[in-house]
């Protein structure tokens, strides 16, 4: 058996290894105000920890997340592809309702197919957490 190349890790703590997109999809799908952020990280990749992709949800405005009512969510997306100089973050805002994971996805098969156009796809700022 082979090492896995990618893992994909909730805030639960569940954890795929090599996960199809569909299992991500539904790994992302399945946050929520209790387990609020997934990690996807290449491990075929040195120095270890330094390639991923992260999502983390944002409830906005004066609500409650545990009522059983739409809330607005905000999705913080990050990569990171090697050091701090290449660590990224980007803001899907509550105006794409429901299509704001379906933008979350995308962005995520476009990380991890390496497919340039990633940087296109959301207006990404550089993130330093050394600062």
């Amino acid at each position: 058996m082979t090492a896995p190349k990618l893992r994909a890790i909730d805030a639960s703590g569940r954890a795929l290894d090599d996960p199809t997109d569909t299992e991500v999809h539904d790994l992302f799908a399945s946050l929520n105000a209790r387990w609020m952020f997934a990690i996807v990280e290449r491990l075929d990749r040195e120095p270890a920890n330094q390639f991923y992709f992260q999502i983390h949800l944002d409830y906005v405005g004066d609500q409650n997340p545990d009522a059983d009512e739409e809330v607005d969510v905000d999705y913080d997306v990050e990569f990171r592809d090697g050091g701090p100089d290449e660590h990224y973050r980007a803001r899907i805002t509550g105006m794409y309702g429901f299509t704001g994971m379906d933008l979350v996805h995308k962005v995520f098969r476009a990380w991890r197919a390496e497919d340039p156009e990633l940087r296109e796809l959301l207006q990404w700022e550089p993130l330093n957490l050394d600062s």
